[in-house]
C-alpha cells in the first residue's frame, strides 16, 4: 500500500494553471495576511533628530552633545542671553523690529511653557482624585507631603 493515498493527502483548490496570477483565489480571504507590520503615527518623530554626515561635520560629537544638552534647552540658554544683551541697550534700540521680533517668540514660547506646567498640575490633580478614591492611605501621604513642598515654595 502507498504512502501517499489519496485520504491522507487531500488536493487543495487551485486555479488552473493558465489562470494563476491573473485573478486572486477567492479563498485567499482566510489566509493570514503576509506582511504583519503596520505604522503607528506615521511620519512621527519622537525626540530624535537624524544627524549625519550629510548635515554634521562630526555627527558622533553632535549626538554626544544632544544626549547632555537637548537643542531646546541649548536655544532656551542662547535665547536668556541674547535677552539680557537686549536689556543692555538704551530704551530706543530696543524698540528695534528685529528685537521686538525676538522679544514675540520668547513670549509665546514662555506661554506654551505656562501652558503645558498648567496641565501637568491638572494630571496631577486628576491623579490625587482618583487615588483619593482607590488608596486613600496614599492620598494622605502624598496630600502631606505636597502641602509641605507648597508651604516652603511660598
Amino acid at each position: 500500500m502507498s504512502s501517499d493515498s489519496p485520504l491522507s493527502n487531500p488536493q487543495r483548490w487551485d486555479w488552473p494553471f493558465w489562470m494563476k496570477g491573473s485573478m486572486p483565489n477567492p479563498l485567499d480571504v482566510f489566509a493570514a495576511p503576509q506582511n504583519l507590520v503596520q505604522p503607528i503615527l506615521p511620519g512621527w518623530v519622537f525626540g530624535s533628530v537624524s544627524v549625519t554626515e550629510q548635515n554634521s561635520s562630526d555627527p558622533d560629537t553632535e549626538r554626544a552633545i544632544v544626549a547632555a544638552q537637548s537643542y531646546g534647552r541649548q536655544l532656551g540658554r542662547v535665547m536668556d542671553a541674547v535677552a539680557a544683551l537686549i536689556a543692555e541697550l538704551p530704551k530706543a534700540r530696543q524698540e528695534a523690529k528685529p528685537f521686538q521680533a525676538f522679544a514675540e517668540i520668547r513670549r509665546e514660547i514662555d506661554d506654551i511653557k505656562t501652558e503645558a506646567a498648567a496641565r501637568r498640575l491638572d494630571r496631577i490633580v486628576a491623579d490625587l482624585a482618583t487615588l483619593k478614591q482607590t488608596k486613600p492611605a496614599e492620598y494622605d501621604r502624598l496630600a502631606a507631603t505636597l502641602r509641605k513642598a507648597l508651604k516652603g515654595a511660598s
